[in-house]
């Protein structure tokens, strides 16, 4: 390197795990009887238990030797219970009575509610610029305004709804100096002006829970016409209270099914209210990510999902938005306002499948995670515990792992390594279905061990690579670390090269988006953060394991 430069060093390697969380909407087959959990390590008996189970003539009992840290525990397991699949799916608590009637109908997703909360402050009155010369002697059309393309957009979607899904409640909430509460236009709307703007997220949002039973009780086959008049009514001025509208709109989303969604649109800077962001010191950016920690937290809770739509060549820190999006199950997107109609409906389309999703992976005493949050993790770092949120079809986490180091294997007395071929891994994935049961589901796999580089990378999964590097990359960039997240894209899309695999090029790509935006303008910073939040999501096929090295 040159010199006066600091070289950064990564460690990567093929010893990379990708789990599709979204395998639960499919529960496949259901365990009979409760899960059995090690008394030591808490991994759940699976089928790769059957040959560490000794039965006692006896007592009638039986001695599982668990075959992640070899404890010995004393089980009472009939015929019929004994795990018969790599994927098992328990029920820990059956729906509330009478839930999960309507979705056994078929008509779940008709009954959701949807609410659009609209940025209408001054900026969305701008019109998009056509590029044409001025000279140009031709007739230019008069470019419609942000507003006018979100409008169409808006009334686009509710048509479709109307067509589609009759009985599915949807409401309108726009903010500018205001926020204004309009529900389903049945009513007249309720104006939270500014002093009300400031006062906090939960009483906030409590005000306009009390409102939603009067203001989102009609379907929108009854509310279609008022709904109407009231979008195409709405005039663009004023400031941009961003955080206090998204915080009216998921109170009245939290009162409709979990799978309720808000889709927030906006071209600017909250700068009214809590989570205003323009002019933001930075003693100030823990109480403004607080909030929106706090608005996540909420639709995680309730189930209800957030997606944020923001307009090309405009600036709104979605480094601070990100997370409701993520977290929530929502989308984040960065659009042309020509084509918002598209992308609403990309929104409308994405469905929650499981709410209150959390997920903990088991590895062998052998093993380790690396790279994960010390608070994530078990204190002799083979179990990781990770909150998910609410969960879509895409929904996908991936992790790194390594073998201990040699003094730490010594210290494991019980186990032969130079006789040990192969490893377990459990994934136990906790969530509340859409019929309201709680439900957890048990995915134990064992993977082939290699003390050989070359064949480890022979037997890698690409897209397993180029998912992990594009997740790890966004984790990092978004803390700031940005020459960290250059460094670890290169290094793996090299890696992925020698499968010769055209991922490399993706991950390769990624590592130019940080590397050109990393020091430019704002607006050009929400154009980084939005690829990172892309590949965040997992935007790459899915995969397996590869073998351990």
């Amino acid at each position: 390197p040159a010199k006066g430069k600091k070289k950064v060093k990564e460690e990567i390697d093929t010893n990379i795990v990708k789990i599709e969380i979204g395998s639960i909407e499919n529960p496949g087959q259901y365990a009979t009887g409760s899960p059995i959990f090690c008394s030591h390590c808490r991994a759940v008996l699976s089928i790769h238990s059957k040959d560490s189970i000794r039965r006692d003539a006896a007592t009638h009992k039986s001695i599982w030797t668990c075959e992640f840290c070899n404890e010995k525990n004393e089980i009472i397991i009939a015929e019929e219970e004994t795990p018969k699949n790599e994927m098992l799916t328990y029920v820990l608590e059956a729906a509330a009575h009478g839930a999960g009637k309507e979705e056994e109908k078929g008509v779940a997703e008709d009954d959701i509610t949807v609410i659009f909360c609209i940025d209408v402050s001054g900026s969305m009155d701008q019109k998009k610029k056509t590029g044409v010369q001025k000279r140009s002697l031709a007739k230019i059309p008069t470019p419609p305004s942000r507003l006018a393309c979100v409008k169409k957009a808006i009334c686009t979607q509710m048509a479709e709804m109307l067509k589609s899904s009759p009985k599915r409640k949807v409401g309108f909430v726009t903010f500018d100096t205001k926020v204004t509460l309009y529900g389903d236009g049945s009513q007249p709307p309720i104006v939270f002006e500014k002093e009300k703007l400031q006062k906090g997220f939960f009483d906030l949002v409590e005000e306009a829970v009390n409102y939603s039973s009067a203001y989102m009780t009609n379907p929108i086959s009854a509310a279609y016409s008022s709904l109407i008049k009231t979008i195409e009514s709405t005039k663009a001025e004023g400031w941009t209270a961003l955080g206090p509208g998204l915080v009216v709109a998921l109170g009245l989303a939290a009162q409709g099914k979990p799978g309720s969604k808000v889709i927030l649109c906006t071209d600017g800077l909250a700068n009214l209210g809590g989570g205003a962001v323009e002019k933001m010191k930075p003693t100030e950016a823990p109480i403004v990510k607080e909030f929106y920690t706090k608005a996540a937290e909420y639709g995680i809770q309730h189930g209800v999902g957030v997606s944020i739509i923001t307009i090309v060549e405009s600036e709104c820190r979605l480094d601070m938005l990100s997370p409701v999006a993520n977290l929530t199950g929502g989308d984040i997107m960065r659009v042309n306002p020509l084509n918002l109609s598209a992308d609403f409906a990309g929104s409308l389309a994405d469905k929650i499948i499981a709410t209150a999703v959390s997920v903990k992976v088991k590895l062998h005493k052998g093993l380790q995670f690396r790279n994960e949050q010390e608070k994530d993790l078990s204190p002799d770092f083979s179990l990781l515990t990770k909150t998910i949120g609410n969960a879509r079809r895409d929904t996908t986490m991936t992790f790194e792992y390594c073998m201990r180091k040699p003094v730490a294997l010594a210290l494991i007395k019980d186990v032969d390594w130079e006789k040990i071929a192969r490893l377990p891994f459990q994934s136990q994935i906790y969530y509340t279905a859409s019929d309201g049961k709680k439900c957890m589901k048990v995915i134990t796999r064992v993977q082939s061990i290699t003390h050989e580089k070359d064949e480890a990378i022979k037997s890698t999964n690409a897209n397993v690579i180029g998912a992990h590097a594009a997740i790890f990359a966004a984790k990092m960039a978004e803390k700031g670390d940005y020459k960290g997240a250059r460094a670890k894209a290169y290094k793996y899309s090299n890696l992925a090269s020698a499968k010769g695999s055209g991922v490399k090029s993706r991950v390769k790509g990624l590592y130019q988006e940080i590397r050109q935006q990393e020091m430019c303008r704002a607006p050009q910073r929400d154009s980084l953060t939005f690829c990172l939040n892309q590949a965040f999501q997992g935007k790459f096929a899915k995969s397996q394991t590869t073998k351990i090295w």
